[in-house]
């Protein structure tokens, strides 16, 4: 099919199916996902995934994230910083346990028992980001702590799919703990100094200029390159985002300017192509003999970020309620779990691998969005 007719046929699609996801009080996103798997290969099987969709879904990413930092009080994500940590460890420790399990439960062998772990200890900061802004949980303080313990996740996650690829003497490369950390560092400090110091005096300089687009040529520039720089020092791009628009929090030159022209392009094109290119590259088929492999490890994949996130939370002090809301945020896992398997040499997984951590990363983000 043409590129563009696709385009407009996915779009329209995802679009008529977040209005009737909203209309049954349900987040859009979930009707976007569902959109995309009628019309790809488990329905209709109308659209195939391609790059120039895949791109398009990927920039949907990195707006929403940064739509979803200028929601968040980066003084009140300090106060969480101790306890993301928790939450994120105990989350990968039990995702990872009960991946392996899984793993050793249909003989999937040690080393692949292991990657699967390492797949299911990765999260979705993208898909909790949209279903905590259309619930209006961000500025909560669970919210708040959810996004830092995605990022926190991002980092650890990272290291441990390293170490797993490395099992199979795929493409990973190994760096010492210390330089992870430095880089880190470094990220965070370059990202303060640009956020305190740099970001309002431009927004006040661009707030003078005639061209009224320049808000949002200025948003798109801070998005694009603040994702560089975070791939730059080894971090998910998202985090850049993110961290763009947290710092644009603070700017108020910015906010009436930019944020309705980002809503606009995101929520009304990129996002929809993002959650419906999910859709597309799921295929139900390839998983029908493995009805049982699936059910248990989409219930692993759910125990281990919902308790183990959920159990981290509430030893921090936050209630029940918060806690469980704080482990279904961390539920949906990430397109990392899917890079990993272009990392390990071809024939090295079990061949139901592939369609298994598709189906996860779908259905995940298809049970946070119904939660």
């Amino acid at each position: 099919m043409n590129e563009l007719l696709a385009l407009v046929i996915l779009i329209a699609a995802a679009r008529m199916g977040g209005e009737i996801a909203t209309r049954t009080r349900q987040s859009p996103m979930l009707g976007e996902i569902i959109a995309g798997l009628l019309l790809g290969p488990t329905a209709l099987n109308l659209i195939s995934p391609n790059e120039t969709l895949e791109f398009l879904g990927h920039l949907g990413i990195l707006f929403m994230t940064f739509l979803a930092g200028m929601e968040t009080d980066l003084r009140m994500l300090r106060k969480v910083a101790g306890p993301s940590v928790l939450v994120s460890a105990f989350g990968i420790v039990l995702s990872v346990a009960l991946g392996f399990a899984v793993g050793w439960l249909f003989d999937f062998g040690l080393a692949s028992s292991l990657f699967l772990g390492a797949a299911l200890s990765t999260s979705s900061i993208a898909v909790t980001a949209r279903v905590f802004t259309d619930f209006k949980l961000m500025r909560t303080r669970v919210g708040l702590l959810s996004m830092a313990a995605h990022a926190v996740d991002d980092i650890l996650a990272m290291r441990l799919i390293i170490f797993v690829v490395s099992l199979f003497g795929g493409e990973a490369t190994s760096a010492p703990v210390w330089l992870v950390l430095a880089k880190v560092a470094a990220f965070l400090a370059i990202t303060t100094v640009i956020g305190l110091w740099v970001f309002k005096p431009v927004m006040r300089w661009v707030y003078r200029l005639r061209s009224r687009e320049m808000h949002f040529t200025v948003a798109v520039l801070l998005v694009l390159g603040f994702g560089w720089m975070a791939e730059f020092f080894g971090l998910a791009d998202v985090l850049g985002a993110f961290a763009a628009g947290a710092f644009l929090h603070y700017t108020e030159e910015a906010e009436p300017a930019m944020v309705h022209r980002v809503e606009a392009l995101s929520d009304g094109f990129l996002v929809p192509v993002f959650f419906g290119v999910i859709g597309l590259q799921t295929d139900l088929f390839l998983l029908l003999d493995a009805v049982p492999l699936v059910a248990i490890a989409l219930i692993a994949a759910i125990i281990g970020k919902l308790v183990g996130c959920g159990l981290g939370a509430r030893i921090t002090g936050y209630s029940n309620r918060e806690s469980v809301i704080v482990g279904a945020g961390m539920v949906p896992r990430a397109g990392l779990a899917l890079i990993m398997l272009g990392l390990v040499p071809e024939g090295s997984l079990p061949d139901v691998m592939a369609p298994l951590l598709v189906a996860i990363v779908f259905l995940t983000a298809l049970v946070t969005g119904i939660s």
